[in-house]
């Protein structure tokens, strides 16, 4: 017949788990206080609740963002957004900045006077900055042209 076998837990000399805890909290007293403070936003917020209920739907949840994304019209969305993603990483942002600095003054400017007449947006069009810009507007107008 067997024999039982008897337990007999290995000694290695570690301190069990809980021992040193009051002293690290007593060390630690900012960091802990700091943590519970921010547990406690984190549950006013909902974002603890949130994370639950991801956390407990789980596959259901990656199953059902797979089938949203896996259309062609997603594939093109997110190709489209990768592209944008590159021309807007290749303008400068003084070039940006300029052009929304410029766009916003013109348009307080031009709210408070009335429009410009035929001649005087001729007059605008012949300076130097004014044909550059026209010059890339019409590159980028071609293209777009050319790609349909």
């Amino acid at each position: 017949m067997a024999q039982p076998i008897t337990f007999r837990p290995i000694q290695n000399g570690a301190a069990p788990i809980g021992a040193g805890l009051p002293a690290a909290a007593g060390e630690h007293a900012d960091a802990v206080q700091s943590a519970y403070e921010l547990l406690q936003l984190l549950h006013d917020r909902g974002v603890l609740d949130l994370l639950r209920g991801l956390l407990g739907a789980g596959d259901q949840l990656i199953d059902t963002l797979v089938e949203a994304v896996d259309t062609p019209e997603s594939i093109r969305a997110i190709r489209n957004l990768l592209v944008l993603t590159k021309v807007l990483g290749s303008i400068p942002p003084e070039t940006l900045t300029g052009l929304v600095q410029a766009a916003t003054e013109g348009a307080v400017r031009e709210k408070s006077r009335k429009a410009p007449g035929f001649f005087e947006l001729f007059r605008r069009l012949r300076s130097e900055d004014s044909r550059r810009a026209l010059g890339v507007t019409l590159d980028l107008v071609e293209s777009v042209g050319k790609s349909l």
